[in-house]
C-alpha cells in the first residue's frame, strides 16, 4: 500500500561519500516522535492492512511500564491518549517501534512493533543485540566499532536521531523480504528503453530515533517511514540530482550489492547526470 509523503516535505539527508555509519545526532530534548500528520489516518490503515497477515504481528513483549512511557510520549506530543498495550500503539503510533531490555550482557530487542520494514524480517531480530542486528548490513565495519558507545549514548544516556535513506523501485510502506513487491526488473521494465527510470522510482527515508528509559533498563526506538517519487523529490531542489549522483557513485559495491541496485546504479547515474546538466 503506497502512502506518499508530499516530496516537499521529505527529509534530505543525502550526503557525500557515502558511508554505512551511526550519523547520530542528539536531540535538544523530548520528543523523539515526529508528530502526528494528515497522512496518520492513512499509516493506521496501512498497518491493518499489514497486519491481516497473523505472520507480521508485533513479535515479543514489553513491560508494561515501558508501555506506558511510549504513551506517555505520545500524548505529550499529541493531547491524544493511548492505551498502553502494544496493539493500541501499534496503530495509534505513525511510527514502528522496537522495545530493547537493557541487560547484564547489553541491549537486546524484546518487542518489534514493526509493520514497515525495509527489506528485513524483524521476528528475525527477536533477542538480538546491536552488533547482531546490524551484522548483515554491508561496510558495517563503522557501525559495529562504535556499538557500545552508540548503545550507551542513545539508550542510556540522550534521545538521538539519524537518517537512513535509500532508492527502492517499490513506493509500499511495507518492504517485508517474503512479501511480493515491485522490484527493479519491474521499474525497468516500466521504464522501457527511453523512459526515465528516474520517474519509476522512489525515495525512501526511515528517521529512526531513541527514547532512553535508564530507570527502567529500557530502551525504545521508533522508525517513521517516510516515501515519496524521487523525480518528485530531486525537483524540490536543483542541486539534488547532482547530491544524489555523487552519493550513488561513492558507494562501494558491497553497499551497492546490498541494496539491490547492482542492476540499475549505471542507469540512474547517466540520468541523474542529464537531470542536473
Amino acid at each position: 500500500m503506497q502512502v506518499l509523503t508530499p516530496a516537499p516535505a521529505m527529509p534530505w539527508p543525502v550526503v557525500s561519500p557515502f558511508r554505512m555509519q551511526p550519523g547520530l545526532s542528539r536531540l535538544p530534548g523530548p520528543p523523539p516522535l515526529l508528530h502526528r500528520d494528515a497522512l496518520a489516518p492513512a499509516y493506521a490503515e496501512a498497518k491493518r492492512a499489514v497486519l491481516a497477515d497473523p505472520a507480521r504481528a508485533p513479535v515479543g513483549r514489553a513491560d508494561a511500564a515501558v508501555l506506558q512511557a511510549v504513551a506517555e510520549v505520545h500524548r505529550r506530543e499529541t493531547g491524544e491518549t493511548l492505551a498502553p498495550t502494544v496493539d493500541a500503539l501499534t496503530l495509534g503510533l505513525q511510527e514502528d517501534f522496537v522495545v530493547l531490555a537493557d541487560e547484564a550482557d547489553g541491549f537486546r530487542a524484546r518487542l518489534l512493533s514493526v509493520c514497515f520494514p525495509s527489506s528485513w524480517n524483524p521476528a528475525d531480530k527477536q533477542g538480538q543485540d546491536f552488533t547482531a542486528i546490524h551484522a548483515p548490513v554491508a561496510d558495517n565495519a563503522l557501525l559495529l566499532g562504535a556499538a557500545r558507545g552508540i548503545v550507551d549514548m542513545a539508550f542510556r544516556q540522550s534521545s538521538m536521531e539519524r537518517h537512513v535513506w535509500l532508492v527502492a523501485p517499490d513506493g509500499g510502506l511495507a518492504q517485508h523480504p517474503e512479501t511480493r513487491r515491485r522490484r527493479w526488473d519491474d521499474a525497468l521494465s516500466g521504464a522501457g528503453a527511453h523512459g526515465r527510470l528516474i520517474d519509476h522510482a522512489f525515495f525512501r527515508v526511515e528517521r529512526q530515533t531513541t527514547l532512553p528509559l535508564p530507570q527502567l533498563k529500557a530502551g525504545v526506538f521508533f522508525i517513521r517511514v517516510m516515501v515519496a517519487p524521487l523525480g518528485a523529490v530531486l525537483a524540490v531542489a536543483p542541486t539534488r540530482a547532482a547530491q544524489l549522483r555523487t552519493a550513488l557513485a561513492s558507494m562501494s559495491d558491497a553497499v551497492v550489492a546490498y541494496r539491490g541496485m547492482a542492476a540499475v546504479r549505471g542507469r540512474l547515474l547517466a540520468e541523474l547526470d542529464q537531470a542536473s546538466a
